[in-house]
């Protein structure tokens, strides 16, 4: 995959460099879209709106945890009263409330990613909205992703723009709702 990708920026440098000599004026650019996710308005929102997932999830986890200890225990102070019948259908119960246990912690581990997953799909998506409109408004030809970048001078990092007009219209688009 990332072959993939340093053969297409190679080849969009090569493409760049081709062209200048047919173009007047290209202004490229880049922009730190890590960056751009986590230090963003909505980047902070959908921070913030984890971390309560996450605590949530963490509570529910700890008490499932906590019974499964409680359970444990009151079998540990059964199996010497108990036949070997019985202390073989307790022991399969609780391996059984064992094996539901992982399940629900995977199952929430599972829906926290995922949540995650697409909270950041969305603010990657509506980032790449902005990085044309940035484009534009700047006069560039093209904007590269920072992590793809080999060098640039610091003149053409355009990731505070950015964040600055992506803020705006996060804001102005949630101030309506």
């Amino acid at each position: 995959m990332k072959m993939i990708r340093v053969i297409a920026l190679t080849a969009a440098v090569m493409f760049c460099f081709a062209s200048i000599a047919g173009a007047a004026a290209m202004k490229i650019g880049f922009v730190d879209l890590q960056k751009a996710l986590i230090t963003s308005t909505a980047g902070q929102a959908a921070k913030a709106k984890m971390d309560v997932e996450v605590k949530k999830v963490e509570k529910e986890v700890k008490k499932r945890q906590q019974e499964l200890s409680s359970a444990q225990q009151a079998l540990q102070k059964q199996l010497a009263l108990l036949s070997d019948t019985a202390k073989q259908e307790k022991e399969l119960a609780f391996q059984q409330k064992v094996k539901d246990y992982k399940r629900f912690a995977k199952d929430k581990q599972d829906q926290l990613k995922s949540k995650e997953m697409m909270l950041t799909q969305q603010i990657i998506k509506d980032l790449r909205v902005q990085v044309q409109q940035l484009c534009k408004d700047k006069g560039l030809s093209m904007i590269f992703e920072k992590g793809q970048l080999v060098y640039a001078v610091d003149a053409v990092d355009y990731t505070d723009a950015l964040i600055k007009s992506y803020n705006a219209s996060y804001n102005k688009n949630h101030k309506k709702k």
